[in-house]
């Protein structure tokens, strides 16, 4: 499950995540702009579930940001997590697979010169974990001008982004349930 959920510090949204959850059942929950500097695993609790009680977490900065990966150990695990200003890289390993794979969730920065730093960020990430990888969140950039809903589109930023991404060898996967808003 991948959600940018813009905010767990209401019991509300934390309640409306939970239910989520619990009728989705993930192995692997990614959350962004969780906007907690701490979390803890009675919030995890509240708002994932007492199957989720491993998980890692990058601190939000003020009101901004913040990633939330939490899995149920009984399917999958989760270990050697990486940080940076915008992600949070872990390897996944299922009992029954042979293949480790790398998660990557991301909430991408808002100012331009940020949005820079974070494309290296994810090259860099790559050359330091080789092998499968997944990159899952909130890029906060565009790939496809159709994916804005306004005419408001920054074309440089646009086209440095479809770069990386072809750089990296990354495709876009379908996404279920996938809300424009």
């Amino acid at each position: 499950l991948v959600w940018n959920v813009r905010g767990l510090n209401a019991p509300a949204r934390r309640n409306v995540l939970f239910q989520v959850v619990t009728s989705a059942n993930p192995a692997i929950v990614c959350l962004q702009e969780t906007k907690l500097h701490d979390v803890s695993a009675s919030i995890v609790r509240q708002c994932l579930g007492n199957k989720y009680e491993k998980f890692f977490y990058l601190p939000a900065l003020g009101t901004r940001g913040g990633i939330l990966v939490a899995w149920d150990e009984s399917i999958t695990h989760l270990s050697n997590p990486h940080y940076t200003n915008h992600t949070l890289t872990t390897l996944v390993k299922c009992p029954e697979d042979e293949q480790a794979w790398w998660l990557t969730c991301v909430y991408g920065p808002q100012e331009e010169a940020d949005k820079l730093e974070f494309l290296q960020d994810l090259v860099d990430i790559r050359d330091l974990h080789a092998g499968p990888w997944l990159v899952a969140g909130d890029f906060n950039l565009l790939a496809r001008q159709e994916d804005k809903s306004n005419a408001l589109i920054n074309r440089r930023m646009l086209g440095k982004f479809r770069s990386k991404l072809n750089v990296l060898e990354l495709k876009e996967l379908y996404l279920n349930g996938r809300r424009y808003t």
